[in-house]
């Protein structure tokens, strides 16, 4: 367990590095991430494998934490009660729950002590957002998460209930804000400053950009620094999307690592949008969608040079 707070860090102007993609690496290493997906659905996503591959995930949780990683992310973007239900499993949501909360604590204890843990939970696509995110979030705060993560929120309409039943479980909660556009508005157009201000005097600490390309991102931090004056960052996505060829392969995958995209952004070149994302404001890091620990070892140096220190923490 931490000792110090992640809020007084981040408060003090420390830049913390957050780790990398769990589903696209989950898929990387063999892990089969679709149960429940259809040609026009996700499914479930990663989170069965909180279940049917529990040494994956941590080994997972470990690598990004050696590669350098200060801020993990639980591996509950979808264990809540209405999307596990597209697989069948509505009645077990609170064991792929627990069991991804202490899947990334035991990570963390094992590896990094000091490290943190936010509990990263997406919009479930049915039912009462604000309820799912919190009978979630009291899970994940039993087991010890230090911040609660409320990740792939594509609307100002998603956002406040989101971040209010995040908050139910009185920690620090963060905003991930996902699909931008290249301009650096949200996926429907909504400026960030609206976003800002929307959540302004709420309980959310920080607004991350998240699973859109490194551009966008570059684009969006200065709209997002105007309209909120908490802390902000982003994690990229560098190559994942759908797989023409589910449904018609056997055991083809609802989503592939795009490699030619992939390819374009070598972890060097990847840590280069990390400066830049620093020069822009950015106090958080990190990777998403088809990043691997590599990504994440290269921004760590970018984290060094901004704190003048070789000390991960």
């Amino acid at each position: 367990m931490p000792t110090r707070p992640i809020l007084e860090r981040l408060q003090a102007g420390v830049v913390l590095l957050m780790d990398g993609a769990t589903g696209s690496e989950l898929q990387r290493r063999g892990v089969y991430v679709s149960k429940g997906a259809t040609p026009e659905g996700m499914g479930v996503w990663s989170g069965t494998a909180n279940i049917d591959a529990p040494e994956v995930v941590r080994q997972v949780h470990e690598d990004y934490l050696r590669a350098g990683a200060d801020l993990i992310t639980s591996n509950n973007f979808w264990t809540s009660r209405s999307r596990l239900a597209l697989a069948g499993l509505a009645d077990e949501w609170e064991r792929y729950t627990r069991a991804g909360g202490e899947l990334a604590v035991q990570a963390r204890d094992a590896v990094n002590p000091e490290a943190y843990v936010a509990g990263g939970m997406a919009p479930p696509g049915a039912g009462d957002l604000r309820a799912e995110f919190a009978e979630q979030a009291a899970i994940l705060a039993e087991i010890g998460v230090d911040v609660m993560l409320a990740e792939y929120v594509a609307t100002i309409a998603e956002a406040v209930p989101a971040v209010e039943g995040c908050a139910t479980a009185g920690l620090p909660v963060f905003l991930g804000v996902c699909l931008l556009r290249a301009d650096g508005s949200m996926r429907d157009g909504a400026p960030l400053e609206e976003l800002g201000r929307a959540l302004r005097g709420g309980p959310v600490a920080a607004i991350l950009l998240m699973c859109s390309r490194p551009e966008a991102i570059v684009a969006g931090l200065p709209h997002l620094r105007a309209g909120f004056d908490g802390v902000i960052g982003g994690y990229a996505n560098i190559g994942y999307d759908m797989n023409p060829e589910f449904g018609t392969v056997p055991d083809a995958q609802r989503f592939r690592v795009v490699d030619e995209v992939q390819r374009a952004y070598p972890p060097e070149r990847y840590a280069d949008f990390g400066r830049e994302w620093v020069r822009r404001g950015a106090q958080i890091i990190g990777g998403c969608c088809a990043t691997e620990p590599a990504h994440i070892a290269a921004l760590r140096a970018v984290v060094r040079e901004r704190s003048g220190s070789s000390s991960p923490n």
